[in-house]
C-alpha cells in the first residue's frame, strides 16, 4: 500500500505523518468502517485500514481478479496408437502419443511397467518426437526405462518449446520379443513447463 500526498506541518521531513489517499485494491471494510486494503509496498503515515499482504502465488494479478499468464510444472500424458499402451505377441510396437493444448516444454520422461510372464524382460527402446523435431543427439532408440524411471534422481531433458496443436510421439518398440499371451503394460507421461 502506498500512499500519495504529504502534511504541510511535517516539519522534519520524516514520513510518520504522511496524510494522503491509499492506493491499493479495497477487498472490503471492516466493523468500523475503515476500508481493508490489500497491496503490496510499505505502509507509511496514518493508518487507513488493515493492511493485507497478496499470497505470493498473487503477485502477478494485474487487476483485482485478473491473473497474468504464468508458467507452471504439468503432466502431458501419452497415449498408445489405437488405445492400446500394453505389448503383446502380435503387437510390438507402440507409438506413445499426446497433443498439446497450450504451450508446453516437456522436462521429464515418466514411464511405468508391468511385466507379465517369463518371455517379458525385454526393454523398450524409442525415440522421441517434439512435432518433428527428433529430441535427442543421434537417431538411435534410447531406453525409455533407463531414462524415465520415476525414482531416477536429476534425470531431466529439455525439449523443444511447443505451441498448441503439435504432437509429442514416442516411437517404442521391444528389443526382445514376447511369446505367448506375455504382456508388458506400459505408461508414459511427460512433466513438463505448461503457459496458463
Amino acid at each position: 500500500m502506498e500512499v500519495i500526498g504529504y502534511d504541510p506541518s511535517d516539519l522534519d521531513g520524516d514520513d510518520d505523518d504522511v496524510s494522503g489517499d491509499v492506493v491499493g485494491d479495497v477487498v472490503g471494510y471492516s466493523d468500523d468502517g475503515r476500508p481493508i486494503v490489500v497491496g503490496r509496498g510499505k505502509r507509511r503515515g496514518k493508518r487507513h485500514g488493515i493492511v493485507v499482504s497478496k499470497a505470493p502465488w498473487r503477485q502477478t494479478q494485474m487487476a483485482p481478479g485478473v491473473i497474468a499468464p504464468d508458467q507452471g510444472m504439468l503432466p502431458l500424458p501419452l497415449t498408445g496408437s489405437a488405445g492400446v499402451n500394453t505389448f503383446s505377441a502380435a503387437l510390438p510396437n507402440i507409438t506413445f502419443e499426446g497433443q498439446l493444448q497450450k504451450p508446453f516444454r516437456g522436462e521429464r520422461l515418466l514411464v511405468s511397467v508391468v511385466r507379465t510372464g517369463a518371455s517379458a524382460v525385454g526393454r523398450l527402446i524409442g525415440q522421441l518426437f517434439v512435432g518433428t523435431d527428433l529430441q535427442q543427439l543421434d537417431v538411435a532408440g534410447f531406453d525409455i526405462e533407463q531414462v524415465g524411471d520415476p525414482g531416477a534422481f536429476g534425470v531431466r531433458l529439455t525439449m523443444k518449446p511447443a505451441t498448441p496443436g503439435v504432437f509429442i510421439r514416442l516411437v517404442t518398440a521391444l528389443n526382445v520379443a514376447l511369446a505367448g499371451t506375455d504382456t508388458i503394460a506400459t505408461t508414459v507421461t511427460i512433466l513438463g513447463r505448461n503457459v496458463h
